[in-house]
């Protein structure tokens, strides 16, 4: 964690990180409301909040040196559509009102190659019926990823799960560290829209 990330992290928690029960009140009666889940170091999330700033947005990750600059980021650049969290996805996601959200974005998710590790993978049945569950009609969820038997599964989950149907898979991010690496060893990209 470099020292300006540590420092947002240190200084900046009690602004930008909630619960999920702070965001479900911040969501209820916002114009729209959005949900970026492994945002990494957060340049995918913090356009999205600086290019519709009518949104309300969240985002959920675990790991501390991207939460911290992700917070350094939104402290410099005056970001106030954009509110954090330090949880499993899955937890945030249960404690969520029925169709609070309009669009969830996962980029690029870590896929679990090994057969053994498949469980751990984000993208479970339970998991495609809870994003099902916290979407409004219409809703989307946004997917990405350089891993083809994980594009497989993906389709496979949400193929699954009758409320969800596949929809124009456009891009709305900018080639990421994930992606750019993928794409130097030769991966193929599948990007994926899911309508609820």
């Amino acid at each position: 964690m470099t020292r300006a990330q540590g420092r947002a992290l240190n200084e900046q928690s009690d602004t930008y990180l909630v619960s999920a029960h702070e965001l479900q009140r911040q969501v209820s009666g916002s114009a729209k409301a959005g949900i970026e889940i492994g945002y990494g170091m957060g340049h995918a999330l913090l356009d999205w909040a600086l290019s519709e700033p009518e949104w309300r947005l969240a985002g959920i990750d675990l790991y501390e040196p991207g939460i911290g600059a992700c917070i350094h980021r939104m402290v410099e650049e005056n970001v106030s559509n954009v509110v954090l969290l330090n949880s499993p996805a899955q937890e945030v996601l249960a404690e969520l009102d029925p169709g609070s959200i309009d669009e969830i974005r996962i980029f690029f998710p870590d896929p679990w190659p090994k057969k053994r590790h498949h469980k751990r993978r984000l993208i479970q049945p339970d998991f495609v019926a809870l994003l099902a569950d916290v979407l409004v009609p219409g809703g989307v969820v946004r997917l990405a990823t350089d891993w083809m038997p994980y594009a497989e599964w993906i389709e496979e989950c949400f193929a699954g799960e009758p409320r969800f149907q596949s929809g124009a898979a456009e891009s709305v991010r900018d080639v990421t560290r994930f992606e750019d690496r993928g794409l130097k060893l030769g991966h193929e990209i599948r990007d994926f829209v899911f309508v609820r």
